[in-house]
């Protein structure tokens, strides 16, 4: 929702999208059998959606597709921008032991048998996870509604 400050002029339900939009790509795969529900035992449950390089595809498709409803270079951009940010989230609060206890979860730089890197685990704690879900929620939603007020008085 803070997104909306930078980018006013795109819809929140694009941004939301792009924030999201690798999660979005995790669902369509682990339905096809590609990526897998974080388990004990299953040390990478989604090399296809949320890789590094997998991310980086999804940005460079996501400006692509951008392109196609604004002529806004910086807009564009911007949306694939939010969508690799999922990937430095995931990065920084992998593996999430608080949420998945026992799941192993090792993100690939590359492809299918490539390397795996850990995040740094800032979810292995209950605690920290809701304080920063529900911190972010909080300040997202007030950065918004800020904006909002902002844009609309200007009018």
């Amino acid at each position: 929702m803070a997104a909306k400050r930078i980018a006013p002029s795109v819809p929140l339900g694009a941004l939301l999208l792009g924030a999201y939009l690798i999660d979005v790509v995790w669902a369509v795969f682990w339905s096809l059998g590609l990526d897998h529900f974080p388990a004990p035992g299953v040390e990478v449950p989604a090399p296809w959606s949320h890789g590094l390089t997998m991310a980086c595809i999804w940005s460079v498709g996501s400006v692509a597709l951008a392109s196609l409803f604004t002529r806004n270079v910086r807009a564009r951009l911007f949306f694939g921008v939010l969508v690799f940010s999922h990937w430095i989230v995931d990065f920084i609060t992998q593996p999430m032991n608080a949420a998945f206890p026992g799941a192993g979860f090792r993100m690939r730089v590359f492809l299918s048998e490539s390397p795996t890197i850990e995040g740094l685990g800032l979810y292995n704690s209950a605690r920290v996870l809701n304080v920063v879900e529900y911190g972010t929620l909080v300040v997202g939603l007030a950065v918004y509604l800020h904006t909002v007020r902002r844009l609309k008085a200007a009018r």
